[in-house]
């Protein structure tokens, strides 16, 4: 059930009556009145200005001919056009009994596409820090969100397991071969850090990385088994952090710089066929008309290097074709870092010019913010090292452990560590989840570790709540999804829009890419049960059809709660 489709379109079934062309679209968002939650219709003014017309006698017209059967209870135009739609409550209760009564709350099965979405994307030979946090848990709650609609979604974990760091990480490996005693991500993140500084510092060190990179890129057995070893160490690591955050990311979804690398060589060749790279200086190199680098100039892109190693922006022009032509690709999303913007911008006009793609693929670059500290400035720890991302989420579940037992002293340790974990992760993921992407934002441990407002303490407190009043009553489900749903009063019936509005949130979240939609939206659902819950004795009616209703509703909350927070990627609970 889509509210907001099905307005729209009998709004502008009713605005071509009065042959108003197609491309005067009505714009239809939920607001209140007194407290009642309405739909309005807004858009007719602007229409009407460029058609000389006075805006409310045109909104007048439209709204008589909107025909939303027995949808609506009233339609009325406000001056200076707007046009209100308030809701007939036997519909409303109509729509939550079939509701009821559906598999996945009656939401339907989109047109199947093939979706592939590129996130988390960590660095080999490096600890995940708090910056790779949003791009992991925004690419899988949207992952999850497609899925729930019914797309066919590929899920790629493009890591940085191939490239310049390896040759030095190489070159570092083996002139120290004799004192190295230990391989773990430690010890490999602080090999990393002394590579990187060699390599920019002495000519001798970045000679002999480029050598060891080359030997790798020939498949020398020498390099390849060392670097197998890296790239295993880091891996099964971020497995064990994937599955702390509840994350579905898992080893098949890898598709590492490294699997592109037989691909490379051609797309070179290709691209110089079709005179889009040319040669400078021994370099193969794109010109790019459509940017400007800092002094005016055309802007242009190294492919590879006269020395012949490849650069990242061929590995991502390579990654694009292969999507296309292997996976049959129809839109392909990337939630990486907004400083990859340029990058990602020249890569997408490359493989256009190069027709490896059809123009009918989407692609799109869903970028976010940064994580700040009270200060203003970006998340870091005192040595200046971001902080890792482990850390974090061990202090999130003490933290959840230590509020716990605040309250109960006496739970017992395995319910305790299973409600801390589940708790302490879903604070650090909605916390994050529900601002918008696009925005830097202050972390804050006091206000995602609270009951009041909106976090997911707050939420899973609500379907908690819930569950605890069916365990204190005799009706069973099917009973409920059998019975008469009848509304009576205001509080009611926003309850039951709010419900029906589930499906327009989760389809504005997916185009978007915005998972702090279902969040506020499952924020605002959980605060209309905590005002109900308060205002009526739900338990404790005397009238026995007016408790079933009540435990209807309540009934429809806790699914949608669930659903919703599944959605974003955090379990529920049933106790607290």
């Amino acid at each position: 059930m889509n509210i907001k489709k099905i307005i729209s379109l009998k709004t502008r079934q009713a605005m071509s009556i009065f042959n108003i062309p197609k491309f005067y679209k009505p714009i239809v968002h939920p607001s209140k009145d007194k407290f009642l939650i309405k739909y309005q219709i807004n858009g007719i003014l602007n229409c009407s200005k460029n058609l000389n017309t006075y805006s409310l006698n045109l909104s007048i017209k439209i709204a008589n001919k909107i025909n939303l059967y027995n949808i609506s209870k009233k339609i009325i135009v406000y001056n200076p056009g707007f046009i209100n739609i308030y809701f007939n409550n036997k519909w409303l209760s109509e729509q939550l009994l079939l509701k009821l009564s559906l598999p996945k709350l009656g939401i339907k099965k989109k047109k199947s596409i093939n979706i592939i979405i590129d996130y988390s994307s960590p660095n080999v030979a490096k600890e995940m820090h708090v910056g790779h946090l949003r791009s992991t848990i925004i690419g899988d709650s949207i992952f999850k969100i497609l899925k729930f609609l019914g797309y066919k979604v590929f899920k790629a974990n493009h890591i940085g397991d191939w490239g310049q760091q390896f040759g030095s990480l190489l070159a570092y490996y083996f002139k120290n071969k004799k004192k190295i005693k230990k391989i773990d991500l430690k010890n490999l993140e602080k090999f990393y850090k002394k590579s990187n500084k060699n390599y920019k510092t002495n000519k001798n060190f970045s000679k002999y990385s480029d050598y060891c990179l080359l030997q790798l890129y020939n498949g020398k057995k020498k390099y390849i088994k060392i670097w197998k070893k890296f790239v295993s160490i880091t891996i099964n690591y971020n497995q064990k952090i994937y599955k702390k955050l509840n994350v579905s990311l898992c080893k098949d979804d890898i598709f590492g710089e490294s699997f592109y690398h037989n691909y490379l060589s051609k797309i070179v060749i290709d691209l110089k066929k079709k005179n889009i790279a040319e040669i400078i200086n021994g370099n193969t190199v794109i010109k790019l008309k459509e940017f400007n680098n800092r002094n005016g100039n055309i802007m242009g892109i190294i492919i590879k290097k006269k020395n012949g190693i490849f650069l990242y922006s061929t590995i991502d022009i390579a990654c694009i074709k292969y999507r296309f032509e292997k996976l049959k690709a129809k839109e392909i999303i990337y939630y990486v870092d907004n400083r990859q913007k340029q990058h990602l911008k020249q890569v997408f006009n490359i493989v256009h010019k190069a027709n490896y793609i059809d123009k009918k693929v989407k692609l799109k670059h869903h970028h976010f913010g940064m994580i700040l500290n009270n200060n203003g400035k970006p998340f870091k720890t005192r040595e200046g090292n971001n902080i890792k991302l482990n850390y974090l989420i061990e202090k999130s579940i003490k933290k959840s452990k230590n509020m716990i037992l605040k309250k109960n002293i006496n739970i017992k340790k395995d319910k305790l560590d299973f409600l801390s974990s589940i708790l302490g992760v879903g604070a650090i993921k909605y916390s994050d989840l529900s601002k918008n992407r696009t925005t830097n934002y202050v972390f804050n441990w006091n206000k995602i570790l609270s009951f009041e407002g909106n976090t997911s303490f707050y939420i899973q407190y609500a379907y908690t709540r819930i569950f605890s009043i069916f365990k204190n009553t005799n009706f069973n489900y099917n009973y409920l999804s059998s019975k008469k749903i009848i509304l009576k009063n205001k509080n009611e019936s926003n309850i039951a829009i709010k419900i029906l509005q589930f499906e327009e949130n989760i389809i504005e979240a997916s185009k978007l890419g915005m998972p702090h939609i279902i969040c506020r939206y499952l924020y605002d659902l959980a605060s209309l049960f905590s005002f109900f819950y308060s205002k009526y004795p739900i338990l404790y009616s005397k009238n026995n059809i007016k408790k079933i209703n009540n435990l209807q509703l309540l009934l429809l909350i806790a699914k949608t709660l669930k659903i919703g927070l599944n959605m974003i990627g955090i379990d529920t609970v049933t106790f607290m």
